[in-house]
């Protein structure tokens, strides 16, 4: 149910798309593979926490951004940096006692389609330490970030299908 509901969601972003002119402009570009520049600016919002993680959204948003810092861009959580050439959502989708999955999205300032969503799953060696897992699970979404933009990012193929 809750994976139904985060492809929903890259999938309303479609929905949302701007009309007149400036859809036809954002349907050229679209197309396009797009990388996103080392230093580039990727703002964080807080993620959500659909599999009822006791973990505090804020402090969550921080350690995602400091993940995302390690692999090359610049990030801080949403509404702290001067200007976003990115933004990432991500949901705490699900946790067991040793992992913690995210579903995430990048998309980009000037987009309203994401181009990438993926799930990421982290592990702890403790079976009490969700967070160790969470952190990682942090870690992998921006290694896939990184990734992702290094061959250039397609608009996520789902999004655009009828």
């Amino acid at each position: 149910m809750r994976r139904t509901a985060f492809w929903g969601a890259c999938l309303a972003a479609v929905a949302t798309a701007a009309i007149g002119g400036a859809q036809v402009e954002q349907e050229r570009s679209l197309g396009e593979p797009r990388r996103l520049k080392a230093g580039t600016a990727v703002c964080v919002n807080l993620p959500l926490n659909l599999a009822g993680l006791e973990m505090e959204t804020t402090k969550a948003g921080e350690e995602l951004a400091e993940r995302i810092r390690a692999v090359g861009f610049a990030s801080r959580p949403l509404g702290t940096l001067p200007a976003c050439d990115a933004v990432v959502f991500t949901e705490s989708t699900g946790h067991n006692r040793k992992t913690v999955e995210v579903d995430f999205r990048l998309v980009l300032s000037d987009e309203q389609v994401p181009r990438l969503c993926s799930s990421a799953r982290g592990r702890s060696g403790s079976p009490a330490s969700w967070h160790a897992a969470l952190v990682d699970a942090f870690a992998e979404e921006a290694r896939q970030i990184r990734d992702a933009q290094q061959k250039g990012m397609a608009v996520y193929a789902g999004a655009l299908q009828n």
